[in-house]
Parts: structure tokens; C-alpha cells; sequence
């Protein structure tokens, strides 16, 4: 058995490999399950992000569409049930326990509901439960109608801080216009344009994004033939399987989160100085502030532009928006005389600042 330096892998499974002829194939789940189930026994820690449950539900009711958005919702949440039984009895057969998460994208963005959603995670990784994760349907409309698993697992991957995100479907992987597989993804100018699939709410384009994202992040990333499970193995084991997306480097985790995940509440301009300052890992002082738009408060995420108004990063600020109005290049050493207080010298702290570019 070859070593791998692979301890954290989320595995995304489509629609399309959970269905056949209409119904759920548990052929294939008991044979995913058996795959993730042998890399928990070797050390490797799991988290799989499962769609099907509106595919689920439609066939639990013996249904071929939902008629209206209500429905899709109900449909949804009537599916998750259908698929936690399955996989529950798939993976009881190995001996492997698992739980159910389901989540929205607020659930990252709103920093004190992403830290519950890791401590979580942490308790299930002592107790050695593999966590099935999903969209949360049948509350979060705007993933229902604009979304799919392909973001959700990106983003997942950030936040649990992951060394590889598969993402697998039912073809080989991506294709340029010469219809033959892109080993490795350098650049969108030669890919040839795939349509939706059936079941799946995102085509090929969903996941190239999301692939992107997270290899932008440090994970080592793949769009692969889900059907060929062996393809797990081969990623594990550093080998090649569908179309590799590698990292350039490892962004540690609350940057990463500050960087990809966070919400921004408002924009900061700063001048040339300030931009020398960040380049070189310090800290953004008031002093270097051109301006400020937004409404946020202490605590908050906002954007950081320089003085060409181009986006260079993304940090937490230590005042709130009334407050870094009136500090605008000023000193901290002015700071109480001017608001009545001081709390702190940064605007943002260095260690709170994510540079994306």
C-alpha cells in the first residue's frame, strides 16, 4: 500500500452516479461506501458530500417532477431521509458510522456559524463518524434554483482545511476541443462546452469553478469519473485520474476563510504606502486610508482596494464603519482624542488580512 500525504479528502458524488434507470443504484453506494470506508481504516478522514435527494424524493413518490418550487422544497426533504437510510445501510456493512449535515452558505459566511460547523466536525473526527453532507434544499431557495454540490464542496474544503477535494461525475473529466481529456487544467481558452446533466442541477462550468476555487486555496483538486471508483485510489495515491487541478500553495485556514468564504460588509481604499505595507505582511493603519464605503461593524469582513480602485484583499476590521470615517488618516495616536477611546493601533491586524492577488 503506498503512502500518501493525503490525511483529509472530501469526495462530491453527483446525481448522475447515484441514479440508474430512475431509481437509486445502491450497487454503487455499497461500493462507494466499501472505498470510503477502507480509507478511514487506513487513517485518512472522510467527509462525502451527497447529492440525490430530489431525485430520491421523486422516486420515493413515484413522481417525475416536482410541479412548483413548494414541492421541489418538500421533495427535497423527503429525499434526505431516503438517502441517509441507504447509506446507512451500505456503510453498516463495513462497520462505519455516520452523520448528516445539512448547510447553507451562511454557514460559512457568518464566521461565528462556520467555527460551531468546526467544532462539530472536530467531535464526529474523535468519535470516528464519517459526516454525509448536503444543501440544505428545504429551507435555502437560492441554491435550489441557482446552486449545486459542486460550490458547496469547494467551500467545505476550505473550511475543513482539506489536503483534496474530488469532484466526480460521469464523464472522464474535463475535454478541450480536440474532445480529449485535460490531464491537467492550465486555462478555460480550450475547453469544450458540456450541457447540464439530468439529474444534476450544474454542468462542467460549476466545476471548473469550484475546482478552481478550491486548488486557489492549497487543495489539491480533480474532476473525475465517479464511476470508476478506482479513481479514488489513484488520487490518493498522488496518481493521475481525470483532470488535476494543483495548488500553488497552502493558505493557512482563517485566511483562507477571510479570503474565499467571508461576506464583506464594506470597502476600504487605501493609498500606495499602505499597499507597500500589505505586500510585505503588515498590518493596515488608519493612516493609509482613503477612504470607506459600507455599513459594517467592529468584527466585520471588508474589501480593500488601492488607489487604481483594484481589489487587492480582504480583511477583519477593528472598527466600525461611523468609527474608520473619522480616523481616516489619522495616527493611533490620535485615535482617543478623536472617538473618546482607543482600542487598537491596526484598522486591520496583519493576521487578519487575506491578500487575493
Amino acid at each position: 500500500m503506498k503512502k500518501t500525504n493525503i490525511k483529509r479528502i472530501v469526495i462530491k458524488v453527483g446525481s448522475n452516479l447515484l441514479i440508474k434507470d430512475g431509481e437509486i443504484n445502491k450497487t454503487y453506494i455499497i461500493e462507494l461506501s466499501r472505498k470510503i470506508s477502507n480509507l478511514y481504516k487506513r487513517g485518512i478522514k472522510v467527509i462525502l458530500i451527497s447529492s440525490g435527494a430530489n431525485a430520491a424524493g421523486l422516486n420515493y413518490l413515484n413522481l417525475s417532477r416536482a410541479k412548483t418550487l413548494l414541492q421541489k422544497q418538500a421533495i427535497c426533504s423527503i429525499g434526505q431521509v431516503q438517502m441517509m437510510k441507504i447509506y446507512e445501510n451500505a456503510f453498516n456493512f463495513f462497520g462505519q458510522k455516520i452523520s448528516q449535515i445539512l448547510l447553507t452558505k451562511d454557514d460559512f459566511t457568518n464566521r461565528k456559524r462556520f467555527l460551531n460547523l468546526k467544532n462539530t466536525l472536530i467531535g464526529l473526527n474523535q468519535l470516528n463518524i464519517l459526516p454525509i453532507i448536503n444543501e440544505n434544499d428545504s429551507i435555502s431557495t437560492e441554491e435550489i434554483m441557482f446552486g449545486d454540490n459542486d460550490m458547496l464542496s469547494a467551500m467545505f474544503s476550505i473550511g475543513w482545511n482539506a489536503d483534496g477535494l474530488m469532484l466526480m461525475t460521469s464523464v472522464d473529466g474535463v475535454y478541450n476541443d480536440e474532445k480529449k481529456i485535460m490531464k491537467e487544467f492550465k486555462d478555460e481558452s480550450s475547453i469544450l462546452s458540456m450541457k447540464k446533466t439530468s439529474y444534476g442541477s450544474g454542468g462542467i462550468n460549476s466545476k471548473i469553478d469550484s475546482a478552481k476555487l478550491s486548488s486557489n486555496s492549497g487543495i489539491k483538486t480533480c474532476i473525475c469519473n465517479g464511476k470508476k471508483l478506482e479513481n479514488i485510489d489513484y488520487f490518493i495515491n498522488n496518481e493521475s485520474c481525470g483532470t488535476m487541478f494543483f495548488p500553488k500553495k497552502k493558505i493557512k485556514n482563517r485566511k483562507a476563510w477571510i479570503i474565499f468564504l467571508s461576506k464583506s460588509k464594506g470597502r476600504v481604499f487605501i493609498n500606495s504606502g499602505a499597499k507597500e505595507a500589505l505586500e510585505e505582511n503588515k498590518s493596515l493603519l488608519s493612516i493609509g486610508v482613503i477612504k470607506v464605503y459600507g455599513s459594517f461593524e467592529k468584527g466585520d469582513v471588508v474589501d480593500i482596494y488601492d488607489e487604481n480602485e483594484d481589489k487587492i484583499g480582504k480583511g477583519i476590521i477593528n472598527y466600525s464603519y461611523i468609527e474608520t470615517v473619522k480616523i481616516i488618516g489619522k495616527k493611533s495616536s490620535e485615535f482617543e482624542k478623536i472617538l473618546g477611546y482607543y482600542s487598537y493601533d491596526e484598522l486591520i491586524h496583519r493576521d487578519n488580512i487575506g491578500i487575493v492577488k
